[in-house]
């Protein structure tokens, strides 16, 4: 029973197998020397009791990747028949060829930033995480953490990927740097700030969460995928299932409204049919912090994008379905045929489902409708536009949150939005006006009513006063309260 391995392979594997065993005996110093059978046999007579999560943890450093739950239980039930040095000089000895990379096993905080890290858009989701995991590293040590390609084991963040994650640079340096190295969670500190519905990533989530002893939280947006799946793209519903089933094994969550919270607290009630208690989810709402342009600023966006004296109606929002802009376009034309003249903005990137909403741009365009659509604009003239407008519409099918509401009645421009959910919870008595999001008929009469009465579109400012502004700064604390408790 000695296990043999090629020298290069023989000496990464013992290295991986002495980070499991001093993070399983706390005694780091003591595995130094130790290596194949002689190291194997070690550990079996320190490990003694059976333990799930000790094969997890073995089984992770062996092989550089997350088993899977029937792997964990086939080598502890193995582990119980056959004693640990037998079942793990098997493991040992079936270690893959391609299994060399440096391991380490991560007791920190670990944070998994895979599609923040890789993308520069700007979503909802990443701009949350961003602004949180910036203020986090002002003030705590981090490690920020992707996915493999072949999404089967977490690396360490590279410079490019912490630079896209962390907006400030004075703290990036607050962030452990281990770019290509295979961390192991065991212990942790594990937090999910972005959802995760690529394939295998959900159930390797679901592995960390269930067996590494960590403290794992995530940030619950929605469940929109599932209660209004018929505005989701293709497979959407079926991988966020997935995702779900991740979170059920996750301490808590912590979600953007109280109308998120309602969705993930019937989905946790469902999860004690299975006799699962799920996590704990807490009420964090996001914050309604903007930036105020200069006059200068304002006037100088207008001009270069050629906006003129008309009044100018925004909406912020990618163009799939279940933003309604099909129904925000045909309100439009309900109040151009009226006789009003407005220019009709929209700020948002492109998105699966929205052929038929580019065709009716083009056909309205075609009936010199003034309608203008920008993709991938700053920050400065997304702010600028928000100061420009008359009032924004954002009257989506269905909304975690509903951010452009906030930033909106943050700058104190007032809003037309849906009668119900998160965006009726932000929106009513802070300078919105709220309508069926379904009738286009009923949205295009109260554009008209923002359009035509200037009294009420000063008292919808007065009402803005009212908006409650805590900051990124109070949420990313809040969060941290949440997460390191």
């Amino acid at each position: 029973m000695s296990p043999t391995l090629p020298l290069v392979r023989r000496e990464s594997t013992d290295s991986a197998l002495r980070e499991a065993a001093a993070a399983l005996t706390g005694n780091a110093l003591g595995w130094r020397r130790s290596g194949g059978a002689r190291l194997v046999a070690e550990v079996a007579r320190a490990v003694v009791d059976p333990d799930e999560s000790a094969s997890y943890l073995l089984l992770s450093c062996l092989n550089r990747q997350v088993p899977s739950e029937r792997e964990i239980v086939d080598f502890t039930r193995a582990w119980r028949v056959d004693g640990l040095e037998k079942t793990l000089a098997t493991a040992y000895s079936h270690v893959s060829l391609r299994a060399t990379e440096a391991v380490v096993v991560e007791s920190g905080i670990l944070i998994d930033v895979t599609d923040t890290g890789r993308s520069r858009f700007t979503t909802g989701i990443q701009r949350v995480a961003r602004e949180t995991l910036t203020r986090w590293a002002r003030d705590h040590e981090l490690t920020l953490a992707s996915w493999s390609t072949g999404m089967t084991h977490l690396r360490g963040a590279g410079d490019d990927e912490i630079e896209r994650v962390i907006l400030d640079p004075a703290v990036r340096g607050n962030v452990l740097r281990r770019p290509g190295v295979v961390l192991v969670p065991f212990g942790a500190t594990f937090v999910l700030p972005e959802i995760a519905v690529a394939r295998g990533r959900a159930d390797h989530l679901r592995v960390i969460a269930r067996y590494s002893r960590s403290r794992a939280t995530a940030i619950g947006f929605d469940c929109i995928p599932i209660t209004t799946s018929e505005t989701s793209g293709p497979g959407m519903p079926g991988a966020f299932s997935k995702y779900l089933a991740a979170l059920g094994a996750f301490r808590s969550i912590a979600t953007i409204s109280s109308a998120a919270t309602t969705e993930y607290e019937g989905w946790r009630r469902m999860l004690g049919g299975a006799g699962l208690p799920g996590p704990a989810v807490t009420t964090m709402p996001l914050p309604s912090q903007t930036e105020r342009m200069s006059p200068e600023t304002v006037a100088a966006t207008a001009e270069r994008l050629g906006l003129g004296d008309a009044p100018v109606v925004l909406a912020v929002g990618s163009h799939e379905p279940r933003k309604n802009h099909l129904n925000l376009l045909t309100a439009s034309e309900l109040a151009w045929r009226e006789g009003r003249e407005f220019t009709l903005v929209l700020v948002g990137g492109n998105a699966w489902g929205d052929d038929e909403f580019q065709e009716l741009v083009r056909s309205l365009r075609r009936k010199g409708r003034s309608i203008l659509l920008l993709s991938g604009v700053d920050d400065e003239t997304v702010w600028s536009l928000y100061g420009l407008a008359r009032f924004t519409v954002f009257c989506s099918i269905n909304e975690g949150f509903g951010l452009p509401v906030v930033e909106s009645l943050a700058i104190g421009t007032p809003v037309l939005t849906s009668d119900f959910g998160s965006m009726r919870e932000l929106g009513e008595g802070h300078g919105a006006l709220v309508v069926d999001p379904h009738d286009p008929r009923r949205m295009a009469v109260s554009m008209g009513r923002m359009l035509d009465d200037d009294d009420l579109i000063v008292r919808l400012e007065a009402e803005t006063e009212s908006l409650p502004v805590p900051t990124w700064d109070d949420y990313a604390a809040r969060l941290w309260a949440v997460t390191a408790d």
